[in-house]
């Protein structure tokens, strides 16, 4: 695969993660601003707006795949965790435990959800 090709692909799916992420956050902290959600709210939709941009990174990871979806969602889900993971253990001061390991399962599962179903999105032809 050429690297430039499989760096756009990174790229845009990061991008697009990122752009679901800030969007979704933006209304959804605009929301509690006002006092229209609650803080319970608020948490668990935090969580959804996560699963979401890492279902949408997987898909548009697997896109342009011709081959096992899975496998791009689970690597989209990899490079983007090691980033979560750092951050939360050099950053935030924070040790990890089982439930920070269930959350990054569910976040691959997420994604690699998103790789499947986004792998018969594909344009190639047969």
């Amino acid at each position: 695969m050429n690297y430039l090709k499989s760096l756009k692909k990174y790229t845009f799916s990061f991008l697009l993660f990122l752009a679901i992420i800030f969007v979704f956050t933006f209304f959804l902290s605009i929301f509690h601003y006002f006092d229209v959600l609650s803080y319970q709210a608020v948490a668990v939709i935090k969580f959804i707006i996560l699963l979401v941009s890492f279902f949408g990174g997987g898909f548009f990871m697997s896109v342009s795949a011709t081959k096992k979806g899975w496998l791009e969602g689970l690597k989209f889900a990899f490079v983007v965790s090691v980033f979560l993971l750092l951050f939360q253990v050099l950053g935030i001061d924070k040790s990890f435990r089982m439930k920070d390991l269930i959350f990054y399962l569910v976040l691959f599962m997420t994604s690699i959800l998103g790789g499947m179903i986004g792998i018969h999105f594909t344009l190639h032809e047969k």
